[in-house]
């Protein structure tokens, strides 16, 4: 009887170091690191499988690494990841060599948080109360970044009194033919995003100007709500609006008219990050050697996921 027992632990033994194999090597992984762990992190997938290119699968996960499925290489897809966490940038790997031994791990490693300076510059006042308006607009911009994994952070929030300058009250009512003209008179500080606080712009004292996709100038009115400034900021990153887009709402930091702006898509992420005209690119040079992109707004290629990618939920709308 006992020898009995001993030859079926021994084939129970022999049956679990089998199991274990086949577990070591039955899917393509993507492991992570750098990532602020156990904090949730997601990748979009690109490459092949069962013969047909797969384009932006989505997967989450909370320890360093996750299995993906079965991807090979060659086919009409990129192969490539594309990852994003918290307080980190978005981070794409290309050319990920997908083979067909369905055991392939692709390694991530995230970026520092990149810091950005600004520089406001209060051209109407008062000074206090446009002061801390500022300040209102910081705060919710730094929260709306890391709430939605943007990876990007102030360094420096620099608030200049401009109102004293003898040139302040030519650009109370502003607009866009005079950008040029406030930089010269008011002041400018170079490599950073400029910040103009004055009376109206465009004729309303709530709205803001960018003035250009993926220019290093804002403009604010005097009483603006307090989460417009990462929608300006949005357009510095080479974002448009999404007003009218059925995936979409006045929830959206890219909406033109709104007060409740809270969300990033993954779409759009990918678009401030790897977009060359964004400003993330130009004015502040913060991914050197990392890849960039050419994406349209509405765009839906391999190289440029869909704008409105969701890999997680942004309010009304679910994870896609």
């Amino acid at each position: 009887m006992q020898a009995k027992l001993r030859l079926v632990q021994v084939r129970a033994m022999a049956l679990t170091a089998i199991a274990l194999f086949l577990i070591t090597g039955c899917a393509d992984k993507v492991r992570v690191f750098s990532a602020p762990l156990p904090s949730e992190w997601g990748v979009i997938v690109d490459g092949t499988k069962g013969g047909a290119a797969v384009n932006d699968a989505r997967y989450t996960d909370t320890d360093q690494t996750r299995t993906v499925g079965n991807f090979t290489s060659g086919g009409a897809s990129n192969e490539e990841v594309t990852a994003f966490t918290n307080r980190r940038p978005l981070k794409l790997v290309e050319n990920v060599n997908w083979t067909s031994d369905n055991d392939d791990v692709a390694n991530v490693t995230f970026s520092p948080e990149i810091s950005v300076p600004v520089a406001v510059w209060i051209v109407q006042g008062p000074f206090d109360d446009q002061r801390d308006l500022a300040i209102d607009h910081c705060v919710t911009t730094s929260g709306i970044w890391q709430d939605e994994r943007m990876g990007v952070r102030f360094s420096q929030f620099e608030i200049i009194d401009a109102t004293g300058d003898p040139d302040a009250a030519t650009y109370a009512d502003f607009n866009c033919t005079m950008q040029a003209g406030i930089e010269a008179d008011i002041g400018q500080r170079a490599n950073r995003i400029n910040v103009y606080w004055v009376d109206t712009v465009d004729g309303g004292t709530g709205r803001g100007q960018a003035c250009a996709f993926g220019s290093d100038f804002v403009a604010m009115g005097s009483t603006a709500n307090d989460e417009l400034l990462v929608h300006e900021f949005g357009h510095n990153f080479d974002l448009r609006h999404i007003d009218g887009q059925a995936t979409f709402d006045m929830t959206n930091i890219m909406h033109s008219a709104s007060s409740t702006r809270a969300f990033i898509t993954e779409g759009q992420l990918h678009r401030a990050h790897l977009n060359d005209n964004s400003a993330l690119n130009t004015t502040y040079g913060a991914r050197p050697g990392e890849p960039t992109r050419t994406c349209a707004h509405n765009a839906d290629t391999n190289d440029c996921p869909v704008l409105n990618t969701r890999i997680w939920a942004d309010g009304a709308f679910p994870a896609n």
